[in-house]
């Protein structure tokens, strides 16, 4: 499907026109929300607001649906995820009764809906704003996020004696650890890269590659190498939707040599910790208990969330094992999402959490890849997609969505939505055709 076609199905955001409400009180409500919304994915790339940020959250969900309940008009923004995100909360949901905790899955299931909650409310909010801009916005405002996040990281990395030769030490997120800051990266690098081949002000375009180069270089001093894996599967995405498969077999290439590089550099005694397998064998230890769980209960798995696993095998915990040798250690827990998704919830809910990937995935790249007559929403779109594309990548090697990542993740995924073409309420009211919209925002782009 292209971006095109796609759009026939779901009318361009663009399309919606901006007149002016007759009642100022819903417009400056509605404005407002988008202010917050701007504020909220600053907020993202600090886990240590995210208490507040979710509060916050659940507070503006509550006003919107006043506010629209006093419009008289639907909250609800047909969007192509409702199928597989409902499908896969109520199927959940139905196996908290099989868990082994019932309360902690009841508990973790409410905060996934609760997250899925800063997808509606995102929705509504950008449907209803009619600004064009403020998609964009929200994506800038996670770049300079991300920029002085990686400022705060690369600083803290030379304060404590971070060096090119081996991982000892490590750049990490402030309040949080090398994981968390690797996952923010592999989000902004491609939203930051999309940003900059649209931009046509030369201070913007060096403003996003200044941001750029800070979050590389973060990314790389966090010395994670699924954070590592997560670029590489968008670099060969990125070369698949521009190049097809010659610049893919080009990249991979590259990708080879770079491995080759690492391994050559670990015998010469550089890099010898970034090399060392030991994680990977714990986290294959961990897999092989937890693929045997899901092969005993396939249908409705052993409870949903993280701690399920520790839950149900209690000697695997740190406190049982503190007397044994770190490398004997097991991992308490399966430091993969789709693969927690499974154990927790049976093969079910891993089909409809990757069928949330999958559709969300065929909105924004769409391979072969059509710009169509809008370059500008083409190329956002396309870096929205690589960021969801290495998200995923980055929670195969751990449980990463969670908390803000979560809400990151789920405001990354309206915007794309919103962009290439939502069905807002009150669309059938003066909108434009496709072509009309897409041309008219091409030419007013202020990037």
């Amino acid at each position: 499907m292209d971006a095109v076609s796609s759009a026939r199905s779901y009318p361009a955001f663009h399309s919606v026109s901006i007149e002016k409400q007759k009642d100022p009180a819903p417009a400056f409500f509605w404005r407002f929300q988008s202010y917050v919304m701007v504020v909220i994915a600053c907020a993202s790339f600090f886990p240590l607001l995210f208490r507040y940020q979710e509060h916050t959250v659940i507070v503006l969900v509550v006003l919107c649906l006043g506010m629209c309940a006093v419009e008289k008009k639907s909250p609800w923004v047909r969007n192509p995820l409702d199928l597989p995100l409902w499908c896969f909360m109520v199927w959940v949901l139905g196996t908290i009764p099989f868990a082994t905790d019932p309360a902690y899955s009841f508990a973790e299931w409410k905060k996934f809906v609760a997250q899925a909650g800063v997808f509606y409310w995102a929705l509504l909010v950008l449907s209803r704003c009619r600004n064009e801009r403020l998609p964009r916005l929200v994506l800038q405002a996670l770049v300079v996020s991300a920029s002085l996040l990686a400022c705060y990281a690369l600083v803290e990395f030379v304060r404590q004696g971070g060096t090119w030769r081996d991982r000892f030490i490590r750049a990490h997120a402030f309040g949080s650890d090398y994981n968390w800051l690797s996952t923010y990266m592999v989000v902004a690098i491609p939203v930051a890269g999309s940003l900059l081949a649209i931009a046509r002000v030369a201070w913007m375009r060096a403003a996003q590659g200044l941001a750029l180069l800070l979050a590389g270089a973060a990314q790389l001093f966090s010395y994670t190498r699924g954070g590592w894996l997560g670029h590489a599967a968008q670099g060969v995405t990125l070369a698949l939707m521009i190049g097809g498969r010659r610049m893919v077999l080009a990249v991979l290439g590259l990708l080879a040599m770079i491995g080759a590089g690492l391994v050559v550099a670990s015998h010469s005694g550089f890099q010898t910790d970034t090399v060392d397998a030991k994680t990977v064998d714990t986290r294959l230890m961990v897999w092989t208990i937890g693929l045997g769980q899901v092969a005993t209960h396939p249908v409705v798995g052993i409870g949903f969330g993280n701690n399920s696993f520790v839950k149900r095998f209690p000697e695997y915990s740190v406190e049982k094992q503190a007397h044994l040798p770190e490398r004997d250690r097991i991992i308490p827990a399966v430091h993969n999402t789709f693969l927690m998704v499974a154990l927790g919830s049976g093969i079910p809910a891993l089909l409809s959490f990757a069928w949330i990937f999958v559709a969300l995935l065929r909105r924004l790249v769409p391979i072969p890849w059509t710009i169509g007559r809008d370059r500008v929403t083409a190329v956002i779109a396309g870096g929205i997609g690589l960021a969801v594309i290495g998200f995923a990548v980055r929670n195969l090697f751990d449980y990463m969505f969670m908390g803000s990542l979560a809400h990151l993740f789920w405001l990354l995924a309206a915007v794309g939505i919103t962009l290439t073409g939502s069905r807002g309420p009150d669309h059938t009211q003066g909108g434009m055709s496709h072509g009309q919209a897409s041309a008219g925002a091409t030419s007013r782009a202020p990037l």
